[in-house]
């Protein structure tokens, strides 16, 4: 059964967000977002829980910087991208 199109949006954000982490050698958030990516990919809702709380704390997804400036733009984007999918999902998630 095909993914609904949002979650296969937000997978498809998260195994880019993954990339660009490892590509600019932090393994351990694109390890994290690895596993999120997972959960989403399997329709499984906690993943999307589990990519917003990332967000929570002075020391989260959202407070991360990478050394190169294009790099980093990218991250903005795709970081922000995948939140709005995400916080997106869990209000249609709380609507039901």
């Amino acid at each position: 059964m095909p993914l609904h199109p949002q979650i296969a949006a937000l997978a498809a954000k998260l195994e880019d967000l993954a990339n660009l982490l490892r590509a600019n050698g932090d393994r351990l958030w694109s390890g994290r977002i690895d596993l999120i990516r997972h959960l989403v990919a399997d329709s499984n809702f906690a993943g999307v829980e589990r990519f917003l709380r990332l967000f929570e704390g002075e020391e989260g997804l959202g407070a991360l910087v990478l050394a190169d400036a294009s790099a980093h733009a990218r991250l903005d984007e795709l970081r922000q991208s995948a939140r709005i999918l995400a916080q997106r999902l869990a209000k249609e998630e709380g609507a039901d």
